[in-house]
């Protein structure tokens, strides 16, 4: 009897083992601090691509990592360690390379359009300008290993890096750079939450824009390939039956409007990262505030 029951509850424990490792397990990059509410949106669009597919895929986990800045996230994707396995960045050259990307625009690059957060009295600064030319004038703070960072210096801006997501706040106020540059999808909630603390003010007629598509990224792995498959299905989805746009709508309509951005000046510039797989040809996938309804 008690040999037929170990039996029977090793057999248990042999499905229930088996049944866990089927679990596909999304381990991505958890908010930096309390105020980092950076990413909301783009977890929510991956939380629902891996709802609509269940039926199809099975059971699926997102579990929050540890702090790592952006090289080590990829460093973790790209040696596929499994204490992260799966990165939201903008695409590069070495990405494309190593890692397995859908290349779905997440934000639909409404994180392209970048607008100034600065000093409160700094504002009369930036009301004459008019061309890429005077914009170079200033300095920009960026997060140091930031993409954004390269694009800006191979267009000629001066760049200050910071090591410190929060402490890039107090750089632009302690005048160790005039403008923190900021996408439009992140400004409006990281000036909300620091306005009271902070003389800072958010500049209201420029936009620097440049394509900075960001792709969710996997493991160029078996595993990595099948999180991916998942993944872009169920976006692919989303998108064909509205989904995606209510998600978006719901998260990015009030910044959009609240910034003006159709109203703003566009200042363009180029972002050399970029390769032929860009899905430019997609409108579905590109938001653009002069047609923007």
């Amino acid at each position: 009897m008690g040999t037929h029951r170990s039996a029977f509850l090793l057999a248990l424990l042999l499905v229930s083992f088996a049944a866990r490792a089927q679990v596909m397990t999304y381990v991505y990059h958890a908010p930096e601090s309390s105020l980092d509410v950076r990413y909301l949106y783009h977890w929510e669009i991956l939380r629902t691509a891996l709802e609509r597919t269940t039926p199809k895929w099975g059971a699926y986990r997102m579990v929050p990592s540890g702090f790592m800045t952006e090289r080590r996230q990829a460093f973790e994707l790209k040696n596929a360690t499994g204490k992260l396995t799966v990165m939201y960045l903008s695409t590069t050259p070495d990405f494309e390379q190593h890692l397995i990307p859908i290349r779905i625009p997440v934000d639909k690059n409404l994180g392209g359009y970048c607008v100034f957060l600065i000093r409160r009295d700094d504002r009369q600064r930036f009301a004459n300008v008019r061309t890429i030319d005077d914009l170079r004038r200033f300095t920009y703070g960026l997060g140091l290993g930031w993409i954004d960072v390269d694009i800006l210096k191979a267009n000629g801006f001066r760049v200050v890096t910071g090591s410190s997501y929060d402490g890039l706040f107090e750089m632009v106020v302690n005048r160790r750079f005039d403008v923190f540059l900021r996408a439009a999808t992140e400004v409006l909630d990281e000036y909300g939450k620091r306005k009271e603390s902070l003389p800072l003010a958010i500049e209201d007629s420029i936009i620097l824009y440049y394509p900075l598509p960001m792709y969710f990224w996997f493991p160029k792995t078996n595993e990595g390939r099948r999180l991916a498959a998942r993944a872009e299905e169920g976006m692919r989805m989303m998108i064909a039956d509205g989904t995606y746009d209510r998600i978006f709508d719901m998260y990015q309509r009030q910044k959009i409007e609240r910034l003006r951005l159709k109203e703003r000046r566009i200042f363009r510039i180029t972002n050399p990262l970029l390769g032929p797989e860009t899905p430019f040809g997609d409108k579905r996938l590109w938001f653009d505030p002069q047609t923007w309804k």
